[in-house]
């Protein structure tokens, strides 16, 4: 086919890539930490979870130092998933000049905040019978994760993003449905678990990113 020919297929990208930013106040270590503490989140919140389950095996003296470790577990858990929500906020805003996720991001870490407080100094009466504590947290949850949702779904609206934050956008999007539905608080845990993987791979997409442009 010449290449004068009016009928021949366009010779253009059918998919723009968006251009490397210089990232500022970012270094590849620290992105690659991010990526590792993101994945510790997740090997953490698995163990959590595991020690839950076995838990009913175990006999009254066991439950209650399982229920002690895993209350102390999870307000650590809790603390490093706001950390690493913030960075990645930082992160997305100027990579990829991201618009509308603080208020989503700040809403889901101060109820992180209360809630993990609640359940670290009351969790083992939250549930034990129906009180204005019970429907307290129960309204906190929804709450959270309604802005859970609000999150993936601003996610989902950036351009030419990793593959690994649009994964990371639906399965926010499931969790936070999951955790606003109260019926199915407790599978919520599951795509929870797969958020702080695909974080820890966005933030390892960024490192790798800045030393080839460094290079």
């Amino acid at each position: 086919m010449q290449p004068d020919n009016p009928y021949r297929a366009p010779q253009v990208e059918l998919i723009d890539e968006l251009p490397v930013r210089q990232l500022p106040g970012w270094s590849v270590r620290q992105l690659q930490v991010l990526g590792w503490l993101a994945l510790m989140s997740a090997l953490g919140s698995a163990l959590m979870l595991g020690a839950i389950f076995a838990s009913t095996w175990l006999g009254q003296a066991e439950l209650e130092q399982v229920e002690r470790y895993t209350r102390w577990l999870g307000l650590l858990l809790m603390l490093l998933g706001n950390y690493l929500l913030i960075r990645l906020k930082s992160f997305i805003e100027q990579r990829f000049a991201a618009r509308g996720v603080s208020w989503p991001v700040w809403i889901i870490v101060v109820l992180a905040l209360i809630s993990g407080v609640m359940d670290f100094m009351v969790g083992d009466q939250l549930f034990k019978a129906l009180s204005v504590l019970t429907i307290a947290y129960l309204g906190l949850m929804v709450l959270m994760g309604l802005g859970i949702t609000w999150f993936g779904v601003r996610l989902l609206r950036l351009r030419l993003t990793y593959a690994s934050l649009r994964i990371m956008a639906w399965l926010s999007i499931a969790s936070g449905l999951m955790f606003a539905s109260v019926l199915l608080l407790p599978l919520a845990i599951l795509p929870a678990l797969a958020v702080c993987v695909t974080q820890g791979l966005v933030f390892f997409r960024g490192a790798a990113e800045l030393q080839k442009t460094a290079s």
